[in-house]
């Protein structure tokens, strides 16, 4: 195969895959969706950073689709942060919407409080605590709709980007795949360079306690594990990954929690393999505390992920400049979205662009509201 990736963009796992499908929709129209939830799993005191109290996590997925629609939050005052006034990382997934003129779409898994913006309802619910052993409600329902939507989109564009922004969700996810054996150890990360893995493996033991689950006994119903321990985010994009990528490549946007997507839509759709693939970011595949590479080689060697070379080292935000050290790595479909945009624009727009855009909106989110 012929196809350079430019410097924007780097590979991890099958690069024949990765290359085949960039080839596919090089140049070509993308359409992003981002599914927000809830998980009360998030208000576990230490357990997520997504939010600047755990209180306040319930408010992010909700406030970071106001943002990406409205260009400003109407649930809740300011902008979704992580304690220390890190930005969301929907600022980069604003930059490449923008700078690529995707169209976006938000995708209600489940909130607690309803984001102020149009969405594609999935008939969820906000999801329960994990430790009580019954998470999600409605998990069939969501994935028959996501199956739906993922058709309609696949049938407007030529390839898919999902996202996903629900807090806690690498605790629902590592609960998930250790209930389908997929992984044996806790690799997956946190927004905070202190990444609670003790807490979280605690956590996880007990909810699979509480559903009465040995590891790997749900190896081949992924469903039924989400709705013992997941989130309502996981049905919806597991649909939709199903529904679409039979006809145009899918992009899953995102981190560590997106494993349990892949995972679930290779649990019930093998055949899948090779027309989608994990879009995230520099900072996730080399984040220190957790392990995407050993996440994706353990669900299976064919589904590669393909990252984006963001660097806000020479930022003169400080906010930015965090994301260096730790802080955040992916969420709001950054990564998926910027492959996306760079992909879309058949490389024209370079990971430097990006940054410079996301400066232009964080300049403009800390002092006014920017248009979307």
């Amino acid at each position: 195969m012929d196809f350079e990736l430019p410097p924007s963009l780097g590979i991890y796992g099958n690069e024949t895959i990765a290359k085949d499908i960039l080839s596919r929709i090089w140049g070509k129209r993308g359409v992003f969706t981002c599914t927000v939830a809830n998980t009360r799993t998030s208000t576990i005191p230490g357990l997520s950073d997504a939010g600047d109290t755990p209180e306040l996590t319930m408010f992010t997925g909700p406030a970071d689709a106001e943002l990406l629609i409205n260009g400003r939050v109407s649930c809740m005052k300011g902008i979704p942060i992580n304690p220390g006034g890190i930005p969301t990382p929907a600022t980069l997934t604003m930059a490449a919407l923008q700078l690529s003129g995707m169209p976006c779409f938000i995708v209600n898994g489940g909130c607690s409080i309803v984001p102020y913006v149009p969405y594609f309802d999935m008939g969820g619910e906000c999801g329960d605590f994990i430790t009580t052993g019954k998470a999600v409600k409605n998990v069939r329902t969501e994935f028959e709709k996501g199956v739906m939507l993922g058709r309609m989109l696949a049938k407007a564009n030529d390839f898919v980007v999902i996202s996903e922004s629900c807090a806690g969700g690498t605790t629902t996810a590592l609960a998930v795949m250790t209930a389908m054996g997929v992984v044996k150890e806790n690799l997956v990360s946190s927004s905070s360079p202190n990444n609670p893995k003790e807490l979280k493996t605690k956590v996880v033991n007990e909810a699979l306690a509480a559903a009465g689950i040995k590891p790997g006994d749900m190896k081949d119903d992924p469903l039924g594990a989400i709705e013992c321990v997941g989130d309502p985010m996981m049905p919806a994009n597991i649909g939709i990954v199903c529904g679409a990528a039979p006809h145009v490549p899918v992009i899953v946007g995102g981190g560590t929690q997106m494993g349990a997507v892949i995972a679930g839509v290779m649990a019930l759709h093998p055949e899948l393999k090779g027309n989608f693939l994990q879009g995230t970011t520099r900072w996730l595949m080399d984040d220190a505390n957790s392990s995407m590479r050993r996440i994706v080689d353990s669900i299976t060697p064919d589904v590669p992920s393909v990252y984006v070379n963001v660097d806000y080292s020479g930022s003169p935000y400080e906010g930015l400049q965090a994301y260096e050290w730790g802080f955040i790595k992916e969420g709001v479909g950054c990564g998926g979205s910027s492959v996306g945009a760079i992909a879309m624009s058949a490389g024209r727009i370079t990971a430097a662009d990006l940054k410079d855009r996301v400066e232009e909106i964080y300049r403009g989110i800390m002092g006014e509201a920017v248009a979307p």
